[in-house]
């Protein structure tokens, strides 16, 4: 059965908004995510409650990438 994440993005450094995606794919440190028009690179990723079914609760902090 394939996972299911709901991710609550928080932006640092910055007053951007951060999102709240559903996605099939876990984000890992590192990962670079599109955020509307915006690269981000991820710093952190935190399960914030044990998973229910297949599904999984993450907050992920990111920030602007640079290249």
């Amino acid at each position: 059965m394939p996972e299911n994440y709901k991710i609550s993005y928080v932006v640092r450094g910055e007053a951007h908004p951060g999102a709240i995606v559903n996605t099939d794919q876990r984000p890992l440190v590192g990962d670079r995510v599109m955020l509307g028009e915006r690269e981000f690179a991820v710093l952190e990723v935190i399960d914030l409650i044990p998973p229910r079914g297949d599904f999984h609760y993450l907050h992920v902090t990111v920030q602007q990438a640079g290249d």
